[in-house]
């Protein structure tokens, strides 16, 4: 069995920041629940994820199963989105009000300012798949290869770029870049129209763990640009081991991780936001039955959530539950 990944701060400082908001005085709503659990108001609760072969979406769908069940009157549904920079635009827009997104991409994005988180999640795993009977064994082999660097306003092509970038690949001869979900990119490896595709996802993503058990798959270590990726686009980025285990006949591999979020419109109610923020904590082992990274969600972490802030209702659960 896979080893647990290690959780870390998303950003320095974090444990700090954490042990003041812990330890701070209550809001006036107070760390007792005098009366019971808060209101909240019903209706829609559109939910912006990502590739339905990934943790985003099977999160995303697990949660709302219980919102459904729990909290009357609140209907959630599910989006199937590009990923990260996709779901913050439709949080700015107002088309969703819960969303997705990992801490590179919501440092990038201006109208995160509007946005507030409920949680922080887990870390995504940046995943560079390959032939494992191929030749490219490091990311210089990219050089004249074709490439998937995600779809289109995802989190994946904002990475991957950051990625080449730190590599020196973005000059010269270039691999050459396609844009295609994991789907799509799982496919084209399989039928050797692609040389190899990036993914960034928890651990196990299953549309990389369905592929490692139809061909062989190799993951190619990426760990050695964490520092300069950090020093070029800001200090989301961590050196992490994805373990032996994780997918079929793939060894432990060095990557690059960073936190993932989930996160609301400012305008989300106060109650709405509290009662989130319980399920994902107290429901924290029924979803990891479905969705493994769940595991990892504790109250210490959850908090830990640069550069966007807590949700104010998010932030009274957690310091009605403070260890």
């Amino acid at each position: 069995m896979a080893s647990r990944p290690r959780v870390t701060p998303a950003v320095p400082g974090a444990p700090a920041r954490r042990a003041l908001l812990l330890a701070g005085l209550c809001l006036p709503a107070g760390c007792a629940l005098v009366g019971g659990e808060p209101s909240y108001r019903d209706g829609p609760l559109p939910i912006a994820t990502g590739a339905v072969d990934g943790v985003y979406y099977r999160y995303a769908r697990s949660l709302a199963a219980r919102i459904e069940h729990r909290l009357p009157g609140v209907r959630p549904s599910v989006d199937s989105t590009t990923g990260s920079v996709d779901n913050l635009h439709r949080l700015a827009s107002g088309r969703d009000r819960l969303g997705f997104a990992a801490a590179d991409a919501v440092g990038a994005a201006a109208t995160s300012r509007t946005l507030r988180s409920l949680a922080r999640l887990y870390d995504d795993y940046i995943h560079l798949a390959v032939a494992g009977t191929g030749p490219i064994r490091s990311v210089g082999d990219l050089r004249g290869r074709t490439v998937s660097v995600g779809a289109t306003g995802s989190g994946v092509e904002l990475v991957a770029g950051r990625v080449l970038d730190a590599a020196g690949l973005t000059s010269g001869r270039r691999p050459a870049q396609v844009r295609m979900g994991l789907e799509e990119s799982a496919a084209a490896l399989r039928a050797g129209r692609i040389d190899a595709f990036f993914w960034s996802g928890g651990l196990p993503t299953a549309g990389i763990a369905r592929l490692a058990r139809q061909v062989p798959v190799r993951l190619i270590a990426l760990g050695a640009l964490a520092p300069p990726i950090r020093a070029r686009y800001g200090p989301y980025y961590r050196a992490a081991a994805i373990p032996e285990g994780t997918y079929d006949g793939v060894g432990a591999t060095l990557t690059l991780a960073l936190a993932n979020f989930l996160l609301a419109t400012a305008s989300l109610d106060d109650g709405l936001a509290f009662r989130v923020a319980e399920m994902l904590i107290r429901d924290r082992d029924a979803v990891a039955a479905e969705v493994p990274s769940a595991e990892l969600l504790d109250v210490r972490d959850a908090i830990q959530t640069e550069p966007v802030p807590l949700h104010p209702g998010a932030l009274r659960y957690y310091r009605s539950v403070k260890p």
